[in-house]
């Protein structure tokens, strides 16, 4: 080296580093071409305490740029030992190396080793620093041990200062690649060393701060993401699994509902075939010519009329949700006319009258039909008569030849409860499906969602 330059590279014996990656030691060593008889001495004397320092004989290697090797040695070091002497006070290059270890935020300690310097010529950041003497007169061993207690103090801290600039700076060279952050227990590390430099001397520099800031927002990015795909993940299994769950409760519901307007029918039939065969085809036909006396609105006095209204509400008694009649053929087409109604007796409010015409429209031909053979119908609303299901069969004589009807209606009172205690059951047990998957997601969040610390 030129006289008055700086030697600042590490001895090792290990094989030549990579471009991305400095070797590691405690302290670099910056001084002048002619103090190098004591810098050899005060190397050997590190060395012996198991301490590489950076020094310029061997620490550059072949082929690589020396300033670039002088910023990686200072980068990776601990500490910057300044070797004060008239010689390094007045060298540029030693200047530029104080430059560059006060632009990393390196801890300093200088050490006098030759006197007969201009103070006003020392570097601020030197001066401002307590002065260990290496002098010939000084004794070399006492102050060696005062220095590496000095290079000792507090060296976790400022082992983690290093790692985290070393780091900081890869992390800037490589365009801020987001896969050179801190993550994991990296990253908590350093927010505890970056929340106890408040009480050191040795500040973290701007970049360290950045590189800090950087790696959690980029954890809090990955957390956020993370859980929003894992909301995004419930939300759609919910949304599936319920659209699928809707289908199947209302397939169920329809079927449930189907089977109960199966088994309504077949009760309807049967109690309307008992109904028809406790009607007798003579007697009916006898009373539907029975004439009404003066101001009567049913033959009460006729006895084959009493007898046909105690039949209809037997049958009710027997079948409560089912209120039975009888009719006849009318004079006019299509017309019928009301010979017994169980209404007359449990609800007159809404009863026919005795021998009361209808005319039966097409909206309602099964009524007619029953004349002749077995019908059934549902009415979407209420018919006229309160009902929701109807059935109608034909009324015999003993030579077969039909008379009259009956007809039988199931209170649209009785078809609405039904429905209402299926839906209700259903509703039940769709909730119960809909609170056992969000219950289910939830879970599935908590337990998948990444321990505290980690975010």
């Amino acid at each position: 080296m030129l006289e008055g330059q700086s030697s600042n590279i590490a001895v090792h014996t290990q094989s030549q580093p990579s471009e991305t990656k400095a070797p590691t030691n405690e302290v670099f060593i910056s001084y002048s071409r002619r103090d190098k008889a004591f810098v050899e001495m005060l190397d050997g004397a590190f060395k012996r305490v198991g301490q590489d320092p950076w020094v310029d004989w061997n620490d550059i290697y072949k082929g690589e740029e020396w300033w670039q090797a002088i910023q990686r040695g200072i980068e990776s070091a601990s500490t910057f030992i300044f070797v004060i002497s008239p010689d390094s006070v007045t060298s540029k290059v030693c200047r530029d190396e104080i430059e560059y270890a006060t632009h990393c935020h390196k801890r300093f300690l200088p050490i006098v080793r030759r006197e007969g310097f201009d103070p006003q010529q020392v570097h601020p950041q030197i001066s401002k620093h307590n002065w260990i003497f290496f002098r010939e007169t000084d004794d070399f061993d006492h102050a060696f041990q005062e220095l590496l207690q000095a290079v000792n103090t507090d060296i976790d801290y400022i082992h983690a200062h290093t790692r985290l600039l070393v780091r900081a700076i890869e992390w800037k060279r490589k365009d801020y690649n987001d896969s050179y952050l801190l993550r994991g227990s990296d990253l908590k590390d350093a927010e505890q060393w970056l929340a106890s430099s408040i009480n050191q001397d040795l500040k973290p520099t701007e970049l360290q701060n950045r590189y800090i800031d950087a790696s959690q927002a980029a954890k809090l990015a990955l957390y956020q993401s993370r859980q929003r795909a894992k909301w995004i993940v419930m939300v759609t299994t919910v949304v599936v699994n319920m659209a699928i769950v809707t289908l199947g409760f209302y397939w169920f519901y329809y079927y449930l509902w189907e089977t109960t307007v199966a088994r309504i029918k077949g009760e309807m039939v049967q109690a309307l075939n008992a109904t028809v065969d406790g009607v007798n085809g003579e007697e009916f036909a006898t009373l539907t010519r029975t004439p009404l006396l003066a101001g009567q609105t049913e033959p009460t006095n006729n006895a084959l009329y009493r007898s046909h209204q105690e039949w209809l509400y037997r049958v009710h008694t027997l079948v409560p949700y089912a209120n039975p009649y009888s009719y006849t053929w009318g004079d006019q087409p299509r017309e019928i006319l009301i010979i017994g109604d169980v209404l007359r007796k449990i609800a007159p409010e809404q009863a026919t009258t005795f021998r009361q015409p209808f005319t039966i429209d097409q909206s309602n031909s099964a009524i007619y039909q029953g004349l002749s053979q077995l019908s059934l119908t549902t009415f979407v609303s209420r018919d006229q008569r309160g009902a929701q299901f109807a059935a109608y069969a034909p009324i015999r004589n003993s030579r077969g030849v039909v008379v009259g009807a009956i007809g039988l209606d199931v209170h649209a009172d009785y078809v609405v409860s039904l429905k209402q205690s299926v839906r209700k059951l259903m509703s039940m047990a769709y909730l119960i499906a809909l609170i056992w998957f969000l219950g289910l997601s939830a879970l599935i969040l908590r337990v998948t969602r990444p321990p505290k610390e980690d975010y």
